[in-house]
């Protein structure tokens, strides 16, 4: 048996989160363990380094799989892009040791939240940017994020669904920026690991901040809509 790690790619627009489902449900991994299985004729099941929600996207998700084949990685790398959906692209296949884990052996990961702040939607920015078309302070935003990098207990910023709760909530956010460019606001938080909800759910909070509703998260800000988040880089 051999070990593979990919780079992946994907509009997550069409795509109903990474985690297979229901059948009949369009998601990253089962429409990637599809190719995988049309590639080496055999089921092969696929490991992320964490699962993202229905609509959001990524520019560096790293996934591994496992198979028995004498298959070179760039061969690998050319047949899956072939018969992969456009909204799905593998950027690199490499192998690696077996005792690699695209999930368990993350140091970081690195997400940026895209808001769109202007009084028009935008056509070309519907599924990737959140159309926020009121005023934000972003200096507030920017005082209260400051606070917020460094070790803590982030059980506030989980989701409140019960089954996703989990009892180590203690998380280390490293960088944690909000820059300006044209229209678009873009709010990048890099950490050693991610609760569920938990970037959206900071996101929701520094939104109310900039907009004059809520002071932190005690207020339970509305969470932000899933496709403004991507995915940027996991570094291992």
């Amino acid at each position: 048996m051999r070990k593979f790690k990919l780079i992946l790619e994907y509009d997550g627009a069409a795509f109903c989160g990474w985690q297979t489902q229901a059948e009949g449900l369009r998601t990253t991994q089962n429409h990637l363990e599809e190719k995988l299985e049309r590639i080496f004729k055999n089921k092969v099941h696929c490991h992320a380094s964490g699962r993202t929600d229905s609509g959001v996207h990524a520019l560096g998700q790293v996934a591994h799989f496992k198979v028995d084949t004498a298959m070179k990685p760039v061969v690998i790398h050319r047949a899956l892009n072939n018969f992969l959906d456009r909204d799905l692209s593998v950027l690199k296949v490499q192998e690696v040791p077996l005792d690699f884990h695209a999930q368990m052996s993350v140091k970081n990961k690195t997400y940026r939240y895209t808001i769109l702040n202007r009084a028009a939607p935008s056509a070309l920015w519907r599924d990737r940017a959140y159309f926020y078309p009121h005023s934000l302070n972003l200096s507030a935003m920017r005082k209260v994020a400051s606070h917020l990098k460094g070790t803590h207990d982030f059980k506030s910023f989980q989701s409140a669904s019960q089954a996703s709760r989990r009892k180590n909530t203690v998380r280390t956010i490293q960088r944690l920026t909000i820059i300006k460019e044209g229209d678009l606001i873009h709010i990048s938080i890099t950490a050693d690991g991610f609760l569920y909800k938990m970037v959206r759910n900071i996101v929701g909070a520094l939104i109310a901040v900039g907009s004059g509703k809520a002071t932190g998260r005690k207020l339970t800000p509305k969470t932000a809509p899933s496709h403004g988040l991507c995915l940027v880089s996991v570094r291992y």
